[in-house]
C-alpha cells in the first residue's frame, strides 16, 4: 500500500507540473526566447557545480529563477525552472531514473507556479516589481518558493528516509537556507544590471555564485568528514571494554550514522559448532535470523568469509551468482560486507543490508571496512581473553 500510495504522489507531482507549464504558456513571451535561453543555461552550469544532497540539490541557480522571476514575470521564471532541470536531470542525472528526472523538474515548476500565484493574491503587481512598495510580495515568492520546493522533496523521499541518517533534513534545510542569503541578493542585483546592460551584464554577475557554490561544496564536504571522524573515534574510544557485545552493538549503532540499513548482523565464528553464530542483529527480522547460522561456504556470508576481502553489492538481482545463493541475498537487494579477519584466520562477518538497491557506495565500504578492523581487534582481543582465563582457571 505504501509503495501504491509513493508512486501516485510521484506521478500526481509530475502530472501537476506539466498541467502548470501548459496552463502558463498562453502568458509566456515567446519572443524572448533567445534571453530565456540564456537564463535556462546559467541554472544548468550552477546545476553542475551543485552540492549534491541524498535529498535535494543545494545551487545557486535560484540567483537566476529570482532575477528571471523580476525581469520577465512569473510564467517564464516556471518555464526557465523547468526546463533547465529536466535538461541538467537528463544530461547529469547521477544515476536517477526517468521518474525521477521528471519528479525533479516538475516539483521545481510547481514551486515557482505556487510562488508566482502566492505574489499575485499578495497583491504583487506585474510591472515595476522591485518598487519598494512591492516588497512583500516579492519576499512571500522567495519564501513560498524555498517552503514547496522541500515540502515535495520531503514527502518524495519520506519512505527511504532512513537510508540517509548522516544528512538530516534540517541539514539540508540549513545549508539551502544559508545559498537564498546569498542568491536573493544576487538575484536583485542581475535583475537592476539586467536594467542598464542587458543579459551579458547578468551572466557576468553570476559567477560569484559559482565560486560561493564550491566554496559551500567545500564546507560540506569537510562537515561530513568530520562526522565520519567522529564515528570512528566513538567506536575506537571503546575498543578497550571488556563486553564484547556491547562493543559490537557499538559499532552497527555508528555505522548507522553513515548509512542508513534494513538489516544489520554481525557473524562470530564458533569453532566448536563449525558455523558463524548470529550475535548481534538489527532488523525487523531478527527473531527469525538468531536461529539461522551460516555454516562456512554457505550463502552470501559465507562467499565473504571465504574471500577474506570487503564486498559491495549494489543489486543482489544484477548478479546471478548471488540469486542462487539462499540466505540474504534472496531478500535484500543492497549488502554489504566486511570479514573480521585476524591472524588465526576469520573470526566473524559484518553484513548489512537493505531492500532498496544502490543504498550503499564506496564511501560506505571504505567506512565499514574501517569500523571491521577495529572490531576485529576487539574481537581477537575477547578470544584471546577468554583462552586465558581457561587456561588458568580451567575449572571455570
Amino acid at each position: 500500500m505504501l509503495r501504491i500510495a509513493y508512486v501516485l504522489y510521484t506521478w500526481l507531482v509530475i502530472g501537476a507540473g506539466f498541467y502548470m507549464l501548459v496552463h502558463l504558456f498562453p502568458y509566456l513571451d515567446i519572443d524572448l526566447g533567445r534571453e530565456l535561453l540564456a537564463m535556462v543555461g546559467l541554472i544548468i552550469l550552477a546545476d553542475f557545480f551543485a552540492v549534491t544532497f541524498p535529498q535535494v540539490l543545494v545551487t545557486g541557480g535560484y540567483a537566476v529563477i529570482f532575477a528571471t522571476f523580476l525581469v520577465y514575470g512569473g510564467p517564464a521564471a516556471v518555464y526557465v525552472t523547468g526546463i533547465s532541470s529536466l535538461v541538467a536531470g537528463g544530461i547529469a542525472n547521477r544515476g536517477n531514473p526517468i521518474r525521477t528526472t521528471l519528479f525533479n523538474a516538475m516539483q521545481y515548476v510547481l514551486a515557482a507556479s505556487g510562488a508566482f500565484y502566492l505574489y499575485r493574491y499578495l497583491g504583487g503587481t506585474e510591472t515595476h516589481r522591485m518598487a519598494p512598495d512591492n516588497l512583500l510580495p516579492v519576499l512571500a515568492f522567495t519564501a513560498a518558493y524555498y517552503a514547496i520546493n522541500h515540502l515535495l522533496v520531503y514527502f518524495y523521499h519520506l519512505p527511504r528516509r532512513d537510508i540517509y541518517p548522516s544528512l538530516t533534513w534540517i541539514d539540508t534545510l540549513k545549508w539551502d537556507a544559508l545559498t537564498y542569503l546569498f542568491t536573493v541578493p544576487v538575484g536583485m542585483l542581475m535583475a537592476l544590471l539586467y536594467g542598464k546592460t542587458g543579459v551579458i551584464g547578468s551572466v557576468l554577475l553570476f559567477i560569484p555564485v559559482i565560486a560561493g557554490q564550491y566554496i559551500l561544496k567545500l564546507y560540506v564536504n569537510l562537515e561530513l568528514a568530520n562526522r565520519d571522524l567522529k564515528v570512528l573515534y566513538n567506536v575506537s574510544s571503546r575498543l578497550a571494554v571488556s563486553d564484547l557485545d556491547k562493543l559490537l552493538k557499538l559499532v552497527l549503532k555508528e555505522f548507522k550514522h553513515v548509512a542508513g540499513y534494513h538489516t544489520g548482523i554481525i557473524y562470530l565464528w564458533r569453532k566448536e559448532q563449525g558455523y558463524f553464530d548470529p550475535v548481534i542483529i538489527d532488523s525487523p527480522w531478527a527473531h527469525k535470523l538468531k536461529r539461522m547460522p551460516v555454516y562456512p561456504g554457505e550463502g552470501f556470508v559465507g562467499m565473504v568469509a571465504e574471500g577474506r576481502q570487503p564486498v559491495l553489492v549494489e543489486d543482489t538481482r544484477k548478479r546471478p551468482e548471488l540469486r542462487r545463493q539462499p540466505g540474504l541475498a534472496q531478500v535484500l537487494r543492497s549488502l554489504i560486507a566486511v570479514p573480521l579477519v585476524s591472524a588465526a584466520g576469520v573470526e566473524g562477518v559484518i553484513v548489512l543490508g537493505s531492500r532498496r538497491p544502490g543504498s550503499f557506495d564506496r564511501h560506505h565500504l571504505h567506512m565499514l571496512t574501517i569500523l571491521g578492523g577495529q572490531a576485529s581487534i576487539a574481537v581477537t582481543n575477547a578470544v584471546l581473553s577468554d583462552r586465558l582465563r581457561l587456561f588458568f582457571d580451567p575449572d571455570n
